[in-house]
């Protein structure tokens, strides 16, 4: 999105919508639920809802500009008595593209794709909150915003070219335009030329099939699969926000234990252990010290992994072009191509070749190495904390050379990257 000072077209609420959108948090491969992961913002993340200090081309109140949409509904999901309503909006049509709106009383909060990350804060009900400018009260419920209190406080404003107040990384209007006094509508951007990346400041997840990833903050972070140890991680990236304990059985029953840890390291371990990097949309599995396995998440709306993780701004690396979750499936098989691996292994069982079910998936195919890659279902319906959720689609895990896809059905975007050591 263009970071100069535009008003943002706030979307009808809803196209799709969920009064609190928080019912996939009980998913068995995490514990419900998590404690909030805050930024340390200036702003304040305490500060109460109903009374916001404006901060132009920064944020207003605990909404900061370039947060993550996972730690906005976050925070949310945490003032739930403060703000007992929220409507997400989004394309269904087009879920893995699509832009996020999030209404909250009386903001509005854009999250474009592909970063998920807040672009523009637009206050579309000035009676319902009271805005503050560096401590001093610029509106209240009884007290409308007006050109010249703004003025005053903020000093001369700038001619952008349309009839309206506007201010590096502000823009105020007024329903009866120029000759207005009165300010309708707030709007918070970036200043021209920014394009904040909030507290996490994890710009991209270069993911080498097989082999691991670089995770690029202002500095580089790579993981190497089968060398690098938890103290490494802890060093680099800090203590997760969870720990799980649990290695999902599923992909062993269609691909071998060999898909999953590679030799040397017993994932049956009780050092075996999930590292739940949530706000940077990642998974660690650590086992006897040692990274053996990573997942990276795309946070799809509509999805049932929506709002578990942060979007991990992930992209596979290829000979030829790096390909991210909007990238068709055909093209990551004939980038990629099959993995003897995903070709079933000796010693499985007849039932799991004929498709027999298991907590949630089934092979979805059975071919040869020299075919395409063996797909396994995957219902995420079936798990914990998703009861009474309709509409939800279900997904294949599609084995390729070095990772697997989470591939959902219903939007046809990659909901998931699993990375894991390559054996040969």
């Amino acid at each position: 999105m263009a970071t100069s000072a535009r008003p943002l077209a706030v979307p009808a609420k809803p196209s799709k919508s969920s009064q609190h959108l928080h019912p996939s948090y009980g998913s068995p491969h995490l514990p419900p639920p998590t404690p909030s992961y805050h930024s340390n913002s200036s702003l304040g993340s305490h500060q109460e809802m109903d009374t916001l200090e404006l901060s132009p081309g920064v944020g207003l109140g605990p909404f900061v500009l370039g947060d993550t949409l996972w730690h906005v509904l976050d925070l949310l999901r945490s003032r739930k008595t403060e703000v007992p309503k929220i409507d997400v909006s989004w394309d269904p049509d087009n879920a893995p593209r699509t832009s996020v709106t999030v209404h909250a009383g009386a903001l509005a909060l854009l999250f474009p794709s592909p970063a998920q990350r807040l672009s523009h804060i637009v206050v579309t009900d000035l009676g319902d909150v009271t805005l503050t400018y560096e401590g001093t009260v610029l509106s209240s419920p009884p007290r409308p915003l007006t050109r010249a209190g703004v003025a005053y406080a903020l000093g001369p404003t700038f001619n952008d070219g349309t009839p309206r107040l506007a201010y590096p990384g502000l823009a105020l209007e007024s329903a009866g335009g120029e000759r207005d006094d009165r300010v309708t509508t707030v709007n918070i951007m970036p200043r021209d030329g920014e394009q904040p990346v909030g507290e996490d400041g994890l710009r991209k997840c270069s993911i080498k099939p097989g082999r691991g990833a670089t995770l690029t903050f202002t500095h580089d972070v790579t993981i190497t699969l089968g060398e690098t140890t938890a103290q490494d991680v802890l060093l680099d990236l800090g203590p997760p926000l969870r720990k799980y304990w649990r290695e999902d059985e599923r992909l062993d029953r269609v691909w071998g234990p060999s898909r999953r840890v590679p030799p040397g390291h017993d994932a049956t371990s009780p050092s075996a252990c999930f590292w739940n990097y949530l706000q940077y949309g990642l998974d660690l599995l650590v086992v006897d010290g040692v990274v053996t396995k990573l997942i990276a998440y795309s946070n799809i709306p509509g999805t049932p992994m929506f709002q578990q993780y942060a979007r991990c701004p992930w992209e596979v690396e290829t000979g030829s072009k790096p390909l991210d979750l909007t990238a068709p499936l055909s093209t990551f098989r004939s980038e990629l191509g099959s993995s003897p691996l995903a070709a079933p292994v000796e010693g499985e069982t007849q039932s799991a070749r004929k498709g027999k079910k298991g907590k949630g998936g089934d092979r979805a195919n059975n071919t040869s190495p020299a075919s395409e890659p063996d797909a396994m279902v995957l219902d995420r319906s079936v798990e914990g904390g998703l009861e009474g959720v309709v509409g939800l689609s279900r997904s294949q895990l599609i084995g390729l050379d070095g990772l697997v896809l989470e591939v959902d059905e219903g939007s046809g975007g990659i909901a998931s990257v699993q990375v894991f050591k390559a054996t040969n």
